[in-house]
């Protein structure tokens, strides 16, 4: 589960039940902060709920705490959002070349307000809103508060460390420049068939005039790096994955390059597929960071019964090698089979190192250059990654160190290989790591060094940069906004256009008025501690920034994990267990609070049956052995607890039928040996909300054998909280029969699962207890 949701979710838990909460104490915390790097401030960003959508959404995390980073909006996937100045020669843009660091003044769940100084007299006032799902905005204020007038060069740019941006098409007359990105679904998506948009096309566009519009290949003149190829599309034929296990039998975690894959068909060394091949139909990656591999065979050829192929891992770090090989049969088509390596002390020749290149010739040419034992052979591999996914042998049996491809395209995007190969007994290394024919001019030295260069690149793109130069008298100011509006590949681009000049000019103080008016229903704690304070007002920040509003099955708001990242089953749907958050949720919107729980009496089935995880696009029910997977039984306890706090009656009554028939269902499907107690059922590990590590579960036995101290505990308190309804409504009888069958079940736990000896209540054998 994701740390940062459940920190703060217990700490408001917490101070919720245990705080005093102040009525009438003085309003508007988040709009009067002092927040610097080491202030403990949620400081991710999501459009408001009523200008939210479920499948193109972007939210943006501020890096105002990392020295080594500048102040940027940063993204799992759409690229990092950067902001850098130049007064003459110097140029700034990290924390540690600061004059002064940033301090937050502002931040609510959509937007944030901070200042700091990139140079001395030099202040720079920054609010940055995320407007809606698709489109965010920065304004920045550059006042000079020196005596002398100045030019400053302000550098907004983008840099994608997810994948690349593409279609570059820049638009000097409308300051903008437009370009693609991609978003690529895991698996759980994928596998839930949940809606997503992979290829996004955005525009980057600025206020004023702009001195130079520019994208590069690299940020500081690394390595550039070819992404990985996907090929959703196309349909599996052999995909072979598990795990991999050193010799010290623990899991191996490095990843490429320092771990690599090699996979060939039928011992044919002329063609081969690595951890940089695709992998038909996924997103996975060939090395994961959990010791797992993964490689589509079929992407080496025809796949004919009895077809061999081997899959080879290298980990560089412990110089160890592993070897799997299977023979395919027609059964295996299109399924996922599973074999685990485990590695041991290489004894072949070590994959040749310091591959390296030079570009001559305008492109035509690349000069390969490596190190390695004189009494070796080399056998040299390319790939053509605008024409196939596998690197194909172009010279075997070489007995130089350095290699020269030419007469190549210059639009062509080369990808090299090396191995060595053991002349006596023919056994061939793992190959190098890989070096491509992209070049060019990287941004940090065009920043530092600007000149006129060649056309510049429209694909394979890692940063894309303006510059507007502002002249400051003594004691004025100047403001720039910059704006980045999205839609999916495809869509109109001058309607795009459009969206972004339309949110080029207006105030953003009725967005923030908005926020006030909202937080005003906020209780203040009565804690001192100033930390715990902006902890407490940062839990609800998040709490409402994960609200989305009614789409597709959901007639009502309803919330995710998390808004960025956007990972799969973090953005599905909700579930019981985390709807405790809607305890304290009601203080803030109590409307929201109530219809999030609606959500689930809206999707209940006749049997009261609520499915395990829901969302606007997923009814998850996981059915296991005849039974369907719901979540832990905290249904009418929170429902109760809303109530208590909103007082909405007309709330109360449909949420008392609706807990009363999710009762029922638990009742009659999780006794199945109908002696009074219950235990966990369908994939009781997730239904148990305990799914990970849990020494019960992972070294005694499944869930279901148990009768559970802590499910039948929940059951309590759902009885006692269905009491409660059912007396607030009048209901008497029924108040008095809850209230009696909780107090039966207290005792038989008191009476079978307490041990006095320990002094400590245990979960029992379903057995014989």
């Amino acid at each position: 589960m994701n740390q940062r949701y459940y920190a703060g979710l217990l700490l408001l838990l917490i101070l919720i039940v245990s705080a005093e909460l102040r009525a009438g104490a003085p309003k508007n915390y988040l709009s009067n902060l002092s927040a610097t790097r080491g202030s403990p401030l949620y400081t991710t960003y999501a459009a408001a709920m009523e200008r939210s959508e479920f499948t193109l959404d972007e939210g943006y995390h501020l890096t105002f705490y990392d020295s080594a980073r500048g102040v940027d909006f940063t993204t799992d996937t759409g690229g990092d959002w950067c902001l850098a100045f130049r007064q003459g020669n110097k140029i700034v843009y990290r924390l540690n070349e600061l004059h002064k660091e940033p301090v937050i003044s502002v931040s609510y769940p959509d937007m944030v307000s901070y200042y700091y100084y990139p140079f001395e007299n030099i202040l720079v006032e920054v609010t940055f809103l995320v407007h809606s799902s698709r489109l965010a905005i920065q304004d920045i204020k550059v006042a000079n508060l020196g005596e002398e007038k100045t030019t400053i060069q302000v550098i907004p740019f983008l840099q994608n460390n997810y994948r690349t941006y593409d279609r570059i098409d820049f638009q000097p007359a409308r300051n903008a420049v437009l370009f693609s990105h991609e978003e690529l679904p895991d698996g759980w998506v994928l596998e839930h068939e949940v809606p997503y948009v992979d290829h996004v096309r955005n525009v980057f566009m600025v206020s004023k005039t702009i001195d130079n519009l520019t994208c590069y290949r690299s940020y500081g003149g690394e390595k550039i790096e070819i992404p990985k190829a996907v090929r959703l599309e196309a349909e599996s034929q052999f995909y072979l994955w598990g795990t991999v296990t050193g010799s010290d039998g623990e899991r191996v975690r490095q990843l490429p390059p320092q771990a690599r894959l090699v996979a060939c068909l039928n011992d044919d060394y002329s063609q081969l597929i690595t951890e940089n091949s695709p992998v038909w139909g996924r997103t996975d990656p060939g090395i994961s960071r959990y010791g797992v591999y993964g490689m589509e065979l079929g992407a080496l050829g025809t796949l004919a019964e009895g077809s061999t192929g081997t899959v080879r891992y290298y980990s560089e770090v412990t110089g160890e090698e592993g070897t799997v090989q299977i023979d395919f049969t027609e059964e295996q088509r299109g399924k996922a089979t599973r074999q685990d390596m485990v590695l041991s002390m290489s004894q072949g020749p070590k994959p040749p190192a310091n591959f390296r290149r030079d570009i001559w010739g305008s492109g035509k040419e690349v000069r390969l250059y490596w190190d390695g034992p004189d009494d070796i052979a080399y056998n040299i591999y390319r790939r053509n990654y605008r024409e196939s996914d596998t690197y194909v042998l172009l010279k075997k049996g070489h007995r130089e160190h350095f290699y020269t491809d030419k007469n190549l395209s210059t639009d062509a995007i080369y990808g090299y290989l090396v191995t060595a190969v053991d002349t006596g007994s023919g056994r061939m290394s793992m190959p190098s790591s890989e070096v491509n024919n992209l070049g060019g001019r990287d941004f940090l030295s065009d920043l530092r060094y600007p000149e006129k260069g060649p056309a510049y690149p429209r694909d394979l793109v890692k940063v894309i940069s303006a510059s507007v130069s502002l002249n400051l008298k003594a004691g004025s100011s100047e403001m720039l906004r910059v704006v980045r509006a999205v839609c999916p590949e495809g869509e109109d681009d001058d309607a795009l256009l459009k969206m972004a000049s339309k949110q080029m000019k207006g105030s953003l103080k009725k967005y923030l008025k908005a926020n006030e008016q909202l937080f005003k229903k906020v209780p203040d704690p009565d804690i001192s501690d100033p930390d715990l304070v902006m902890l407490y007002w940062s839990a609800f920040n998040l709490m409402r920034q994960v609200m989305l509003p009614p789409e597709g099955k959901c007639g009502y708001n309803y919330y995710v994990f998390s808004r960025e990242p956007t990972w799969g089953w973090g953005h599905g749907g909700q579930v019981f267990h985390e709807s405790l958050t809607m305890m304290a949720y009601a203080h803030l919107d109590p409307e929201g609070a109530m219809n999030s729980q609606r959500v689930y009496r809206e999707r209940q089935y006749d049997n009261g049956y609520i499915n395990y995880r829901t969302g606007s696009y997923l009814d998850e029910i996981i059915p296991v052995e005849g039974q369907l997977t719901t979540s832990a039984p905290w249904y009418s306890w929170i429902n109760w607890e809303v109530y208590k706090i909103t007082g909405d009656r007309a709330f109360l009554e449909e949420m008392y039928e609706s807990s009363k028939a999710y009762y029922n269902y638990y009742a009659n499907n999780r006794d199945t040996d109908e002696d009074g107690f219950f235990e966990w059922g369908a994939h009781a590990v997730l239904e148990s909300v305990r799914d990970g590590m849990v020494a019960v579960w992972d070294e005694v036995a499944w869930p279901s054998n148990f009768e559970a101290v802590d499910l039948n505990t929940m059951m309590v308190r759902e009885m006692k909280a269905l009491a409660a309804m059912a007396r607030e409504l009048g209901q008497d009888d029924e108040s008095s029969s809850w209230n009696e069958m909780a107090e039966q079940l207290a005792e038989r736990i008191n009476t079978t699962m307490w041990d006095e000896k320990t002094g400590f209540y245990y979960h029992v054998d379903k057995k014989d207890h």
